[in-house]
């Protein structure tokens, strides 16, 4: 019993965790939100995982660590059909965010990123000199 209850506080904590740093990573300017999107901008996760997987499967686990607090304290009812279907849901987004097919541009978070330092043209897409300049030369990511 005992094993049940940290098992879903360890799933709550890696939860929340995992959406706090994609939140991070994606809306704000923090040092550690730029080296995420530094690291993911090198190829060591694809962009469609980091934009669509990586929130994806801290939701499962958030909703798997509520369900497993809703099956220890026995709640009956649909409370635990609609979180058992909402962690099917994440799970094919998950799987939805391996696939390599391109997504709206303002599902990633250099998109996000030029966004909010105004580095979008008139069209709405990344302007690439004025990204230059804002880097000092740096290239992008």
């Amino acid at each position: 019993m005992k094993d049940n209850l940290l098992g879903c506080l360890c799933a709550l904590i890696l939860g929340v965790l995992g959406v706090g740093i994609w939140y991070a990573e994606m809306f704000t300017d923090s040092k550690a939100a730029n080296l995420w999107r530094r690291m993911n901008g090198k190829g060591r996760i694809s962009r469609n995982y980091a934009a669509i997987g990586a929130p994806a499967f801290a939701c499962i686990f958030l909703l798997g660590g509520i369900l497993g607090f809703i099956n220890h304290f026995q709640l009956r009812g649909i409370i635990p059909r609609i979180v058992a279907i909402l962690i099917l849901v994440f799970l094919s987004f998950f799987l939805i965010g391996l696939l390599p097919i391109k997504f709206p541009r303002w599902v990633y978070a250099d998109w996000q990123y030029a966004k909010r330092h105004g580095l979008l043209d008139a069209d709405g897409n990344i302007d690439q000199e004025a990204y230059e300049k804002h880097t000092k030369g740096k290239g992008f990511w």
